[in-house]
């Protein structure tokens, strides 16, 4: 979710410095592996607030090794300054997981 809105935000402001009216919208989607020691919980929420139109969770210890394997590739997505990979955008589109909301193109009156 945090990432969908950081880029909206640097979307928008690259649509501000050129001029453009800012049309781009982040959504509530959340994923979230959250880790207890040796166990843990993961869900999706699509959008994050009710009403929603997914709702899925589990738990387990594979949500542990979910969240070390997703830490190292953060990392080193990080340090090699890529946001989004296309492989990563197709996973995510695959699910159903979007980033920014569809907009339409809107003309100015």
């Amino acid at each position: 979710m945090i990432e969908s809105m950081v880029t909206a935000t640097a979307r928008n402001i690259a649509d501000l410095i050129a001029n453009r009216e800012p049309t781009h919208e982040a959504t509530w989607n959340a994923v979230c592996l959250a880790d207890f020691g040796d166990s843990g919980v993961a869900f999706v929420a699509l959008p994050q607030i009710p009403p929603r139109n997914v709702n899925w969770s589990s738990q387990g210890y594979w949500v542990h090794l979910a969240k070390v394997g997703f830490e190292k590739y953060f990392l080193r997505k990080i340090r090699t300054g890529s946001s989004e990979p296309g492989y990563e955008r197709f996973v995510m589109k695959t699910l159903g997981i979007e980033r920014l909301k569809p907009v339409a193109c809107r003309r100015a009156s």
